[in-house]
């Protein structure tokens, strides 16, 4: 009887320790295989793309300037752009300083592409390229104090 007496107090040993020290046991969870688990998800928002670059033109003529110091440059400007893209569009853009009024605007924005646009027009198409690669577009700048034509490339 006695050694079953210490058979139950032994085992009662064994069982108190192990219960004790199963509290001091971290059980297991989703938590052990992964520490983020449970935790409200953190959206990730990409940084902003750049701001595109603007792009430059082909050839920039301020107004005023002789045509026989930008013909020559906007002539070899064309055959290079011809040579490289034969079926290319050539913006002529004609800019004028903002005007007090709406309509002095205009009237300069008109003013100016029947004088500059279309002498530089007509200088791309005597360069090579065909009528239908030419368009012109006519705008006003606030930042401009005196007119410029532009060609772009597409």
């Amino acid at each position: 009887m006695l050694h079953r007496l210490r058979f139950a107090s032994t085992l009662m040993a064994v069982s108190a320790l192990c219960v004790t020290g199963l509290a001091g046991c971290h059980l297991v969870d989703q938590r052990t295989f992964d520490p983020r688990a449970s935790r409200p998800p953190v959206p990730h928002y990409p940084p902003a793309p750049p701001a595109p670059r603007p792009v430059p033109p082909l050839v920039d003529i301020r107004a005023g300037t002789p045509e026989g110091e930008w013909r020559p440059a906007l002539q070899g400007a064309v055959t290079r752009a011809l040579a490289r893209k034969p079926n290319v569009l050539f913006t002529v853009r004609v800019m004028v300083p903002a005007g007090p009024t709406p309509e002095q605007e205009a009237l300069a924005m008109r003013q100016a592409t029947a004088t500059y646009g279309q002498a530089v027009a007509a200088a791309i198409v005597a360069a090579g390229a065909r009528p239908e690669q030419v368009e012109m577009a006519a705008m006003s700048d606030s930042s401009m104090t005196t007119g410029a034509v532009r060609v772009y490339v597409r």
